[in-house]
């Protein structure tokens, strides 16, 4: 079909029902992948009718199947239509297809921060204050609607393509109430909060902002602070906070790091403090 009947077509539906009508799979040309998962994957690219390019994620409808994931991806588009901040990836909308359903979202051409860090062995402090503010920036905005993210790390960082950061990935963020105690596990081993591990219950907030120091660690190291041989061990280095600060940043950044890495969540920084 082309441009121009398409148009037409959305004109005529627009006058016939007096609403958008819902987007179809035709509207969009895919492009090469840019990324995979266990379920499915992100693809670049671009709406037909105006040329914009956009990423798209697709996820199979047979991982649809069951109820927890199911109710895992509904949450994760609710949450994302409900954020609208220049630090976070944008929702644009989302279709189906015959066997897949389909979420179009901003593109990020810079790739994730785990690889530019990567690629460049560790940050200055300059470089890594930068990334660092933007991603407070976004935790701050959630935080305020009450979106813990959980999951906080560099893989889940992208950047556009004037290096601005944007925080994606919310698959197990959580809608909280003020001052609400989760008791549920999740995120990635080496970023987890020590309080999580304890199984005690957990403010999903100060738990955002421990992972956020492991990701101030990583970009100023080029490594993780916590590593161990096993997960026992590893869990175990993280509840007793036990790392190392080499004196390879500054005497403001190690402060900064041992506020944000402090066992206890009730002495921990919080997101104004750090700012």
């Amino acid at each position: 079909m082309s441009k121009d009947a398409i148009i037409s077509e959305i004109k005529m539906k627009i006058e016939i029902e007096g609403k958008e009508p819902e987007t179809r799979a035709e509207w969009y040309r895919i492009g090469k992948m840019l990324g995979k998962g266990a379920f499915g994957k992100v693809n670049l690219g671009m709406h037909k009718l105006t040329d914009s390019l956009v990423a798209i994620k697709s996820i199979n409808k047979e991982y649809l199947e069951e109820e927890r994931s199911r109710k895992k991806v509904a949450k994760e588009v609710a949450i994302l239509k409900k954020i609208n901040h220049w630090n976070i990836v944008r929702l644009y909308e989302t279709y189906e297809s015959h066997k897949h359903f389909l979420i179009v979202m901003e593109i990020c051409s810079g790739g994730d921060l785990l690889n530019y860090v990567r690629k460049r062995w560790k940050l200055t402090e300059d470089y890594a204050k930068y990334f660092f503010k933007q991603l407070l920036e976004a935790l701050i905005y959630c935080h305020k609607k009450g979106i813990v993210h959980r999951d906080i790390k560099l893989d889940n960082i992208l950047l556009d393509h004037t290096g601005k950061l944007k925080l994606c990935d919310f698959g197990v963020s959580r809608v909280v109430k003020k001052k609400e105690i989760l008791t549920d596990q999740c995120g990635t081993p080496a970023y987890i909060a020590p309080e999580v591990l304890l199984n005690e219950g957990y403010d999903g907030k100060k738990s955002d902002v421990w992972s956020c120091g492991v990701v101030l660690f990583a970009m100023l190291y080029g490594t993780v602070p916590f590593k161990g041989a096993d997960m026992n061990e590893l869990h175990q280095l993280i509840k007793q906070g036990r790392y190392n600060l080499k004196d390879e940043i500054s005497p403001e950044a190690k402060s900064l790091i041992k506020g944000i890495l402090e066992v206890d969540p009730w002495k921990r920084l919080n997101l104004k403090q750090i700012m």
